[in-house]
C-alpha cells in the first residue's frame, strides 16, 4: 500500500514539474554510502545543503525516505520504492547529456540561416560549401530575402541566423557586426573613368546613376549617403537586383555605388571600381539572431565561416 500510494507520489510529482535532479542525486548518493556526509563529500556539496534538500524532497513527497540511526541512515519502504526510479531517471539524464553532447561534437542537427540578396551571391555557396563539409551529418535550410522578411522568420523562430547589414530596428533581434565593407564606384571602361584612380563626392552628379531599389538594405544605404552629402545624382534607372546594376553599368548606362565584394568577385573587365576621396561609404555586415534564443553550435560555426568568407572579398 504504501508503494502505491509512493509510486503515485511521484508521478504527481513529475507532473507538476516540482523534482530537481539535485535532489534525486543527493538521495541515491545517501543510499548508495548509508551516510549524509560521505554523501555530501561524493556529491561536493556541504552536509547541512545536502540534508536540507534530502528533507526537501520528503516533504514533497509526504514520505519519510530514510530511518535516521545513530551512526547510520537506511532507507524507508517509500524509500526502497523510490531508488530504482531515481536511478532510471538519472541514467537517462546522463544519455540525454551523452547525445546532445554527441551531436555537438558531431555537428549533428539542423540549422536555418537566411541571406539577404546583395551579400548573398558573394559569400553564400563557399559558405554553405565549406559548413557541408565541415558538418556533413547536419541538416542545413538557406533562404535567400529581404532583410524584414528574415527579420520576421528570426522572430518567429524560423530562421536561426540572419546574415544581413546593418542597422536592423527591431527590439527582439540582436546583431553580431561581422565586417565594414566599403562601397566603390562602379563605371564601364569605356566612360574615360579608367584612368582616375578615386574621384569627388560631387563628380557624381555628373554622371547617370543606377540605383538599386530602396526595398534593398543597400539601395537605402546609397540613398542615405546621397542625402547626406547633398548629392542629387541623376538616376537614370531603378532596379531590384544587384546583377542588373552591375549589366547596366558595364554597358556605359551610368555609374553606381556598390560593395566591395562586388569587385572583387567580377571578373568581365568591363567595369572600373574606385574610391571616393572625399567621402568613405560603406556597409556594415553582421549576423543577426533572436535575442531570446541561444545560439547552438552549429550557428556559432556558421556565423565563424561567413565571417571568413566575407574577409576574403
Amino acid at each position: 500500500m504504501i508503494a502505491i500510494l509512493v509510486i503515485g507520489c511521484i508521478y504527481n510529482w513529475f507532473l507538476e514539474v516540482v523534482m530537481e535532479i539535485h535532489q534525486l542525486t543527493y538521495f541515491v548518493a545517501v543510499a548508495e554510502t548509508g551516510s549524509f556526509s560521505r554523501a555530501a563529500e561524493q556529491c561536493l556539496v556541504t552536509q547541512p545543503s545536502l540534508s536540507q534538500q534530502i528533507l526537501k524532497l520528503e516533504q514533497e513527497l509526504g514520505e519519510p525516505l530514510f530511518d535516521r540511526l545513530h551512526r547510520r541512515v537506511v532507507l524507508t519502504a517509500a524509500g526502497r520504492t523510490l531508488l530504482p526510479h531515481a536511478n532510471t531517471i538519472l541514467s537517462e539524464i546522463n544519455e540525454i547529456k551523452y547525445q546532445l553532447n554527441q551531436e555537438t561534437v558531431s555537428g549533428r542537427g539542423s540549422l536555418a540561416v537566411g541571406f539577404i540578396p546583395t551579400i548573398a551571391p558573394f559569400v553564400l555557396p563557399r559558405a554553405i560549401q565549406r559548413f557541408s563539409g565541415k558538418f556533413p551529418q547536419a541538416k542545413l535550410r538557406v533562404q535567400e530575402d529581404l532583410t524584414e522578411v528574415l527579420v520576421r522568420d528570426l522572430v518567429d523562430g524560423k530562421l536561426d541566423v540572419g546574415i544581413t547589414s546593418l542597422p536592423i530596428h527591431n527590439s527582439q533581434i540582436q546583431t553580431e557586426e561581422l565586417m565594414t565593407e566599403p562601397l566603390l564606384v562602379a563605371s564601364a571602361v569605356e566612360t574615360g573613368l579608367n584612368n582616375r584612380a578615386a574621384l569627388h563626392v560631387k563628380e557624381l552628379e555628373s554622371f547617370p546613376f543606377i540605383a538599386l531599389s530602396e526595398v534593398h538594405c543597400l539601395g537605402e544605404q546609397v540613398q542615405s549617403f546621397c542625402y547626406q552629402q547633398n548629392l542629387e545624382v541623376n538616376v537614370v534607372c531603378h532596379t531590384s537586383q544587384l546583377s542588373t546594376v552591375q549589366r547596366c553599368v558595364a554597358l556605359g548606362l551610368g555609374v553606381s555605388l556598390v560593395p566591395r565584394a562586388l569587385a572583387v568577385n567580377d571578373t568581365s573587365g568591363k567595369i572600373s571600381y574606385r574610391t571616393l576621396t572625399d567621402a568613405a561609404p560603406e556597409r556594415k555586415i553582421a549576423a543577426a539572431t533572436h535575442k531570446d534564443r541561444r545560439q547552438s553550435f552549429l550557428a556559432k560555426m556558421f556565423i565563424a565561416i561567413v565571417r571568413e568568407e566575407y574577409g576574403k572579398n
